[in-house]
């Protein structure tokens, strides 16, 4: 049952790779069909056949022709025929992508008639920047701004309404500029453009065939600079009968240069910047007639590309004095000014020096290019006069308002020694100064405060070290008094008494009375012995020499005799008041004591322990019989009282575990001084 299934999908699987599942791709036929394809969708070679007109051809480039639905283009290709403008051929080729609208690779193109040129499609600047007549034969009118002529061909600039573009030949042409600047014409060429990597028209320009493409409908004037003088301050205004798009004359004295960019002048009234490729050196005060284009800059109005001419005449222009507040006005835009400011900074760079200057509530910038020389650079704080251009670089228009406002402007310095003056030199407490010596100033207030603390802790710690001593000097001291005094009067009275028994025992004839003399005379020994442990154990003196484990080791060795003593030392050892080591000391005397005498024990392991800051604990263990910690304490048995007393007395815990025959462990914690 599932074999014609399994069947029929093997089939379906193998279509494909048959090329049968897929449809063919449809034949265009027309040039709007390749206009409206996608740039992914032209990338598969759609099949083209059209007939259509040649409009022109770039030489081993491209070959652009139209048809009745609209224009397109033919990449160039080996075995095309030589086609020129004019003839209807028959186009077969594939599509691809183009770098703004689809294209056709040809693979056979045949020539059908020779007929006249197609006329163009007249169109303006909009039209061409929308890219809606991309690559059609066109036609525009304007005024010739400029040509400027490279190695193999001139380029012609061209403004027409709200813009300019440039026209380029097809073929290695240059030609003269004398009679077509400022000249209106008629250009028909191919709408081309600026691409960028995201397929985006930047910029339209046109491609002609030949000089023969431009119609010259209104001649330049044959001596331009014969037309009349035109005041800076007219340019722009509003004039009747005014000739809008041509150039005019401006004549001043020479402010500012900036070599292949633009030259300033000022005339009787005001400052104007004249934008120039000229890279001939101009020195201020010249004076200059310049031909060029009027055009609204930032603020002000500017001449575009200009021409200058030199008078031979020469007259010092001397700055304007001025407030920052009229500079931020835009009124003098472009002009020679000179003001006085407070410098806040300075930007060294490789090219320029740029001053960050102050002048009442107004901070602004002044810009030298090239830089100054160091030498000349005033220090911040300085107070400074200065002369340079006011370049307004930022506008604003009000709304509901009428009027356009400077909102940034900057200063342009000439370089030249008298427009740069110092006039009052920074106080010797600049912000950086000021800085350092509130620096240093915290410093020593810190190092005070930290030598404060230091001996503030140092003081504590001779302090607690001199109270250490004196209070184990009086201990010793008071130790030592109680062991003479105990020494010189029940010792010394048991030795009396010792005697005395002695003396008795040897003239008793009863042997009962003998005995009972013999009996009382070991136990008055047993206590001269304890007496003299006693008065040995006040004056011991052994911690003030040796660390306490060997203290301890020192004091057990007695009881210990015979038995495996271990002790060990936990974490660094540290040196202890006399008065905790001599209770620890004494704890673990009574514990090994206690091991030995009542536990029977082969092995007693003491441990000190230095790990935790805050504590030293002790441990006494051993492999005696043990006991039942938890049962009364018989009479008699004050060992273990003892212990509990002195561990109260430090504070500190104390801990016994033992059971029958599984030994015993003491531990007392004490806190750390």
């Amino acid at each position: 049952m599932l074999r014609f299934p399994l069947l029929y999908f093997g089939i379906i699987i193998a279509l494909p790779a048959l090329g049968i599942a897929d449809d063919p791709l449809p034949t265009l036929t027309s040039a709007r069909e390749l206009r409206n394809l996608p740039a992914t969708e032209a990338a598969r070679s759609y099949p083209v056949h059209l007939h259509a007109v040649i409009t022109l051809v770039e030489p081993q480039r491209t070959i652009f022709l139209r048809d009745d639905t609209g224009a397109g283009f033919i990449r160039w290709s080996n075995g095309l025929p030589d086609l020129k403008a004019g003839e209807r051929v028959d186009v077969e080729g594939v599509s691809y992508p183009g770098l703004y609208l689809t294209g056709i690779v040809g693979k056979k193109v045949t020539i059908l008639s020779e007929d006249e040129p197609l006329p163009p499609r007249p169109v303006d600047y909009e039209q061409l920047a929308s890219g809606q007549f991309h690559y059609d034969w066109v036609e525009v009118q304007g005024v010739v701004r400029s040509v400027t002529p490279g190695e193999k061909y001139s380029v012609l600039k061209l403004a027409l309404g709200n813009g300019s573009l440039d026209v380029y030949p097809t073929t290695d042409e240059t030609f003269s500029a004398e009679n077509l600047v400022d000249a209106t014409v008629r250009v028909d060429g191919i709408a081309a453009g600026y691409i960028n990597d995201r397929r985006q028209l930047v910029a339209p320009h046109l491609r002609i065939r030949s000089l023969t493409d431009v119609t010259v409908l209104e001649p330049a004037p044959e001596k331009p600079f014969d037309i009349a003088t035109t005041p800076a301050s007219e340019l722009l205004r509003f004039a009747p009968n005014g000739r809008a798009g041509h150039r005019v004359k401006v004549r001043g004295v020479v402010t500012y240069q900036e070599p292949g960019s633009a030259i300033y002048l000022r005339d009787n009234v005001q400052g104007l910047r004249v934008h120039t490729a000229t890279t001939d050196p101009f020195s201020p005060g010249e004076t200059v007639e310049a031909l060029g284009f009027p055009t609204m800059g930032t603020l002000s109005a500017e001449l575009q590309d200009a021409t200058l001419r030199r008078t031979g005449e020469t007259t010092f222009a001397a700055p304007v004095a001025v407030k920052a507040t009229e500079l931020a006005s835009g009124k003098f835009d472009a002009d020679l000014v000179q003001i006085d400011a407070d410098v806040r900074d300075i930007v060294r760079e490789a090219d320029r020096t740029t001053l960050t200057l102050q002048s009442g509530n107004t901070v602004f910038q002044a810009i030298a290019h090239p830089p100054l020389p160091e030498s000349e650079l005033p220090e911040p704080g300085a107070r400074v006069r200065l002369s340079g251009i006011c370049h307004v670089i930022e506008a604003t228009q009000p709304s509901r308002s009428f009027s356009a406002h400077a909102r940034a402007f900057e200063v342009l310095l000439r370089n030249t020694g008298s427009d740069f003056t110092v006039l009052r030199r920074p106080s010797w407490w600049t912000t950086q100064r000021l800085a350092v010596a509130a620096a240093a100033l915290l410093g020593l207030v810190v190092l005070s405060l930290a030598w404060a603390a230091s001996l503030r802790r140092q003081v504590r710690r001779q302090t607690t070290v001199i109270r250490s001593q004196i209070e184990a000097a009086t201990i010793a001291d008071e130790r030592q008094r109680i062991a003479r005094e105990f020494h010189d009067t029940l010792e010394q009275e048991l030795v009396g008494v010792t005697l005395r028994i002695e003396a008795a025992a040897t003239r008793a004839r009863d042997s009962r009375l003998r005995e009972l003399l013999s009996s009382t005379h070991r136990l008055v020994q047993q206590l001269q012995t304890g007496a003299r442990s006693f008065v040995w154990n006040l004056r011991d003196s052994s911690l003030t020499t040796q660390p306490l484990a060997e203290a301890i080791r020192t004091a057990v060795a007695g009881s210990t005799t015979g038995h495996q003593l271990e002790i060990r030392t936990l974490g660094e050892a540290r040196r202890l008041p006399e008065s905790i080591a001599h209770e620890l000391l004494r704890v673990a005397q009574e514990a090994c004591t206690n091991s030995v005498k009542h536990g029977a024990a082969h092995t007693i392991k003491v441990t000190l322990d230095f790990t935790t800051p805050a504590c030293i604990r002790l441990q006494v263990e051993d492999d005696g019989r043990g006991f039942d910690a938890d049962a009364p304490v018989p009479a008699g048995h004050f060992g273990l009282l003892g212990i509990r007393e002195r561990v109260q007395k430090l504070g500190g815990e104390f801990h016994l575990q033992s059971e029958p025959n599984k030994g015993a462990a003491i531990t007392v914690t004490v806190p750390a001084p």
